[in-house]
């Protein structure tokens, strides 16, 4: 039996019943599992700054000219990727693409991001560019020389490795550098020496340009140091007198020399300078001050010291008179237990100095020379004399200043020694 055309229908009619219940199904299995998956990995933003950007290439002889600086990026995606986003791994860069002839452009940025992470914005999002052909020339090098502080010297020859350099860069940059300059410093150095030294570009208006690039990059230079100006003696001056009895016996300046900077004419004419005057008027003990250089030059100047000052000491001593005292027995002391000792000579000449008062009050012992035996064996040794002086007596030397000094056993001793008897 044959079935009814709406059995037919009807038997047609199934599967296709079924096919929006399986679409939905489909549709509420992937809505729930995109649920899930947010409740458990949910979306989540996250600002980067400051990120640089990667120096593109271009096809020589183009290149950038300038720095490119930095963009700020937001971002958003499911929070375990984006937390594990590291900045070293993000590089953004410029899309180039087009660029083929020197002018000025506005360059989109590209931030390639990883997985699902995807971009929100980029601050700026645009960067201006200059791009350039790039270029080389060489420039004479010109030598920048930092003179020390302290005034005391000064640049002799100064000899460089190279006496140009090479420059290139964007012809803009190059074409805009006037001079190569060599800064060269002597710090604290006192003698010749040789060192590395870096040139820098120099716009017309003395402005750093570094964005060229110089070559070679450090240069060696040969520097002799030299000490200026010149060094004279310091006399010193004073003015006044002792005290009544007393006598200006020296006179020192410290330091002995200045060094002097000023027309070279005028002090190749220059022989000493003079201190301003030292009062020493009723001194009876001497006198140091400090004091300035008096009736230098025009245009000369102290370098040192630095101060300009030097300090004057004036010896002043009671007035007396210088006496030999002739025939003066050497006293020997230390002389150890069972030994004599003897001189040679036996007397010196001992010379004094003296106010005239108290020399013609000496008496005999007020001067004794003497000479030290302690800890000699016996034998013959040279020793040099001490003498002892009284008070307001100066012992100026003797005559001779060492003596012959004989150590022997004395005959006490010899005495004391047992005699052998003789055999029956």
């Amino acid at each position: 039996m044959r079935p009814t055309a709406s059995a037919d229908n009807t038997a047609r009619r199934g599967p296709r019943s079924s096919l929006p219940r399986l679409l939905f199904s489909l549709l509420l299995a992937v809505l729930l599992w995109a649920w899930v998956t947010t409740q458990r990995d949910p979306t989540q933003e996250r600002i980067i700054s400051s990120l640089p950007i990667a120096a593109p290439e271009l096809p020589a002889p183009l290149q950038i000219a300038g720095e490119l600086g930095s963009v700020t990026i937001r971002v958003a995606g499911p929070r375990s990727q984006v937390d594990a986003i590291s900045r070293a791994e993000l590089e953004p860069e410029l899309d180039l693409s087009g660029i083929t002839a020197p002018g000025d452009y506005q360059a989109p940025v590209v931030v390639p991001l990883p997985g699902a992470v995807r971009l929100i914005e980029i601050d700026p999002a645009r960067l201006p560019i200059v791009v350039d052909e790039t270029t080389s020339r060489n420039v004479t090098l010109t030598l920048q020389l930092e003179p020390p502080t302290d005034g005391t010297r000064q640049f002799g020859a100064v000899v460089p490795e190279f006496s140009e350099v090479t420059v290139s860069g964007p012809k803009r940059l190059v074409d805009q550098v006037a001079t190569v300059g060599l800064p060269i410093s002597m710090g604290e150095r006192t003698a010749d020496f040789s060192g590395q030294f870096e040139p820098v570009a120099l716009s017309g208006d003395g402005q750093p340009i570094p964005e060229v690039d110089i070559r070679p990059r450090r240069i060696v230079v040969s520097v002799d140091v030299e000490a200026r100006g010149r060094s004279v003696p310091v006399l010193s001056q004073t003015i006044g007198s002792p005290a009544t009895g007393y006598e200006t016996v020296d006179r020192a300046v410290n330091p002995s020399t200045v060094l002097l900077d000023g027309p070279e004419e005028v002090l190749a004419d220059l022989v000493s300078v003079v201190t301003e005057p030292v009062n020493i008027e009723g001194a009876t003990a001497p006198v140091s001050k400090r004091v300035g250089i008096a009736d230098l030059p025009e245009g000369v100047r102290i370098v040192e010291p630095a101060d300009g000052l030097v300090t004057v000491v004036v010896q002043v001593r009671q007035r007396g008179v210088t006496q030999s005292l002739t025939e003066q027995p050497v006293l020997v002391t230390g002389v150890g237990e069972g030994l004599t000792a003897t001189t040679d000579p036996e007397t010196v000449t001992v010379v004094i100095f003296a106010p005239e008062d108290l020399v013609s009050q000496l008496r005999a012992g007020d001067v004794v020379a003497t000479v030290s035996a302690e800890g000699l064996a016996p034998g013959t040794y040279a020793i040099a004399l001490s003498v002892a002086v009284p008070p307001g007596v100066q012992w100026i030397r003797t005559e001779p200043e060492s003596v012959t000094i004989n150590v022997s056993e004395s005959e006490t001793a010899d005495l004391g020694k047992a005699t052998p008897s003789p055999s029956p």
